[in-house]
């Protein structure tokens, strides 16, 4: 039998439950993702029709890191999904991302939260977490860098923006600390 990654974990905020996605959460997930405003910035603008949205979520289903159903938990509600993915064990790294909440929650304190969550735990496997992000998506820019990722790469459709264990552990509260001398050793 095979040993299910370190990845492959359920995680919890006070709002919010990362559970690990089934294949009964695609008709939640798709009620979400069937909202063009979902995908106006991202690369893949179709993400909205049922069967673009079908290979997006089956392509989550075989992601060996697994992915995330994301919950209010006092809604009680599905709000979305992301997911880890490329993890390079010799390099410490992985990559965070694919996610997509329901418009509802733009703007709130909703993305950070999950993703300091996210971040938190990557850091324990890995140093260095990557997003890949649509170059015209400057929602999704804007929200990494609020959580301090600093733009590291990119080419005619996307840029990466990658954020160190170190760089994330000088943050308190979605605010970055500074650093003492001492730390920068």
């Amino acid at each position: 039998m095979r040993k299910p990654h370190p990845f492959n974990v359920n995680l919890e905020t006070n709002a919010f439950s990362l559970e690990q996605t089934t294949s009964t959460d695609f008709d939640p997930l798709y009620e979400i993702a069937s909202n063009p405003v979902v995908w106006e910035q991202h690369p893949e603008k179709d993400r909205w029709k049922r069967s673009a949205f079908s290979a997006f979520f089956q392509g989550a289903m075989k992601n060996d890191l697994g992915c995330f159903t994301i919950r209010d938990k006092s809604a009680g509600s599905v709000i979305g999904s992301t997911r880890f993915y490329s993890y390079d064990a010799s390099a410490k790294a992985v990559r965070l991302g694919y996610t997509f909440l329901c418009p509802t929650y733009w703007g709130s304190s909703a993305n950070q939260e999950m993703k300091e969550v996210l971040l938190e735990y990557a850091f324990t496997i890995v140093k260095n977490v990557y997003f890949d992000i649509g170059k015209e998506n400057f929602r999704s820019r804007k929200a990494l860098e609020k959580l301090g990722a600093l733009e590291c790469a990119g080419d005619d459709e996307k840029v990466v923006y990658g954020l160190s264990e170190n760089a994330f552990s000088h943050r308190a509260w979605g605010v970055r600390r500074a650093i003492k001398d001492d730390d920068k050793q």
